[in-house]
């Protein structure tokens, strides 16, 4: 039989190996939400859903955003669902937070300006807290094996790969080799193979084919030059747009010097431009250090630069947001990609 863990040294907090994934996807998709929805409302002349005393506040939205997520989270296994949970409480929790100004100010006043201000820090609050508690390190051998069986259900809804067999292979390395459950689960997965071309569900092609795409892209020279020189454009945009507002002011004849929010936005987007070029100088080392360092750029643009330049102008955010979260995504995938390849690998 085996051994049961001692109830003294047995933890019941045990952390999913995907937690600071998904709360980063949480945040990212919040902080979107905010910028979209205020660039959109901005650029339409701020339009109310209702007509009288009807007035359907996307708090509601944001509301429903979040029990949809609550719903998938109880009801619905696998990762995909998660992620998709995930998702919808990062819409709702963002449509959510953006009617802030209302309920801090006695006249119930949406265009307050300090409220972007209390988003900013309610948002770097959220980050350091789930930096700290879910701060990167080895699972213990009790939360690598319940990592282990999470992943293997996975086989029941879709064919592994061998990038998630290798992962699961690698949890299970840290676990204690002499309990019989670990040495059947090694077995099983090990012996649950698919054949590269045979029998593999439409999702597992679908990522061998991105996976493949993904090889032959990242073996070409001029990959990493156009790379980086696209997330140095894009890091660089916050500083070119305010020394392009200070030059049209001072043109004008304008007197008024550059404020707060011009010099966060400057400050902010020259930090994320340092840490592409960090991740530039990195790449020969290794590719996943230099995308992490990319990420790094990508995030504090997103969450800090960003909110910068939306409180200069609110109508032209939405497409520097929607591009930045579209190099994120491609940014995070390759993150993915390379991190369960050396998994994998060492497996």
């Amino acid at each position: 039989m085996r051994d049961v863990p001692d109830p003294a040294t047995r933890s019941y907090f045990v952390r999913s190996i995907f937690a600071g994934r998904d709360i980063e996807l949480f945040m990212v998709t919040a902080v979107a939400t905010i910028l979209i929805v205020r660039s959109i409302l901005a650029a339409s002349g701020w339009p109310q859903l209702g007509g009288g005393k009807v007035h359907f506040a996307h708090l509601l939205w944001g509301g429903l955003g979040m029990l949809i997520a609550l719903v998938l989270f109880m009801g619905m296994q696998g990762r995909l669902w998660k992620e998709l949970a995930t998702l919808s409480a990062g819409i709702g929790f963002g449509l959510f937070i953006d009617e802030l100004g209302k309920f801090v100010t006695s006249d119930n006043d949406y265009f307050f300006q300090p409220a972007v201000a209390f988003m900013y820090l309610v948002f770097v609050a959220l980050y350091l807290v789930a930096r700290y508690v879910l701060t990167r390190a080895d699972p213990s051998p009790q939360a690598a094996l319940v990592n282990a069986f999470d992943l293997a259900k996975e086989a029941v809804i879709h064919d592994l790969d061998e990038t998630e067999r290798g992962q699961i292979i690698a949890l299970l390395s840290r676990c204690d080799q002499d309990d019989p459950v670990v040495r059947d689960l090694a077995h099983i997965v090990a012996d649950d193979s698919t054949p590269s071309d045979g029998l593999r569900d439409p999702y597992q092609r679908l990522k061998a084919r991105l996976r493949r795409f993904y090889d032959r892209l990242v073996a070409r020279r001029w990959f990493r030059r156009a790379l980086v020189a696209y997330l140095a454009v894009l890091a660089l945009s916050g500083v070119l747009s305010a020394i392009a507002v200070t030059a049209i002011a001072i043109g004008q004849g304008d007197s008024i010097a550059l404020g707060f929010w011009d010099y966060g936005q400057l400050i902010s987007a020259s930090i994320s431009a340092t840490l592409v070029v960090v991740g530039f100088v990195r790449w020969r080392r290794s590719r996943l250090t230099a995308y992490r360092w990319f990420e790094r750029g990508l995030l504090v643009s997103l969450f800090v630069t960003q909110f910068f330049a939306f409180y200069n102008n609110q109508t032209t955010q939405a497409f520097n947001v929607i591009v930045i979260l579209l190099t994120y995504a491609v940014v995070k995938g390759m993150i993915t990609e390379e991190e369960a390849r050396q998994e994998a690998a060492g497996a």
